[in-house]
């Protein structure tokens, strides 16, 4: 067993959970942990991010592991989809708890949507990685071509007299992807709305509080999957500009090249790791969470991370 191996597999998971700790570590003093199914939540976000720091072990199996091959080529295929159906799935859940209703004589009505209560910090920075995903995912999908199956999952090369092609997540691998980001979307625009709109109590700074923190928590973990998506695509760029093809000039004359973009195979390569480093460490962060606090002063019940 490669035990070393594995250990490098995982090595980017423990720097997500060792950030996700420290940053929790740093601002709970002065936190309130989510009051409202605090339990349930943050054992869902707990065990969607086990998953993600477990995969990378499970994705290279076949090095030490033999079983047939179309088993592990769709187990490979699922780092595409993965972190978007587990984010699917948290917040679907986190969307479903609902507090204890307010009575509506006591209740303060006042106008609320799903912007009430976020920080538009966040919301920009999902809709950041977003754009990016929808960019790469236009021109790696451009750049594709069919193979013998008719799917558009290969890039080629062409020289003219020779041309050598490999993999690359063209449309074929990002058409259930770019589904499940729009429903990814909807269900967190959805999760919003179900925490901002019940009624605020007539002492409703503490509520208030709770929605802010459950709101980030929803665009942490929103952004935590747009992230671990990222990663799968970048990865499978860098992949592909790793590629190379060696042809005959004739006689003894060999010469050997690449793809257009093989400058960028290293940086491809780092902000890989950056960006599923960081969405790891979000959905650590919003587990984290939910562990109770031990609030120092009254004020501080009402602060909250974001």
């Amino acid at each position: 067993m490669p035990w070393l191996m594995i250990w490098m597999l995982l090595g980017p998971s423990v720097v997500s959970v060792v950030i996700a700790v420290i940053a929790w570590r740093v601002i709970r003093r002065g936190a309130r942990p989510v009051q409202i199914g605090r339990r349930s939540s943050g054992a869902v976000v707990a065990g969607a991010a086990t998953v993600m720091a477990v995969y990378p072990v499970l994705d290279a199996a076949p090095l030490w592991i033999d079983a047939p091959s179309p088993a592990w080529s769709t187990i490979f295929d699922t780092r595409f989809v993965l972190p978007l159906v587990l984010g699917l799935l948290v917040l679907m859940i986190l969307g479903a708890v609902r507090p204890r209703p307010s009575s509506r004589s006591e209740a303060v009505l006042s106008p609320r949507s799903w912007r009430s209560f976020l920080n538009t910090w966040w919301l920009g920075a999902v809709l950041g990685v977003l754009a990016l995903i929808i960019g790469l995912t236009l021109s790696a999908g451009m750049a594709s071509q069919p193979n013998d199956a008719g799917q558009y999952s290969l890039y080629v090369v062409d020289l003219g007299s020779a041309a050598f092609g490999t993999a690359i997540y063209g449309w074929h691998h990002s058409l259930i992807p770019s589904v499940l980001c729009v429903l990814l979307s909807a269900t967190t625009w959805w999760t919003l709305s179900r925490i901002a709109r019940p009624p605020l109590p007539p002492t409703h700074a503490a509520d208030a509080a709770d929605r802010r923190l459950r709101s980030t928590n929803a665009l942490r973990v929103m952004l935590g999957a747009l992230l671990l998506h990222l990663e799968a695509i970048l990865h499978s760029l860098a992949s592909t500009s790793r590629m190379t093809g060696s042809f005959s000039g004739g006689g003894d004359l060999f010469f050997s090249t690449g793809t257009p973009f093989s400058a960028l195979s290293g940086t491809l390569s780092v902000l890989a790791q950056i960006a599923g480093i960081l969405g790891l460490a979000l959905w650590a962060f919003t587990a984290l969470t939910a562990v109770r606090t031990r609030a120092t002063t009254r004020s501080s019940r009402t602060a909250v991370p974001t």
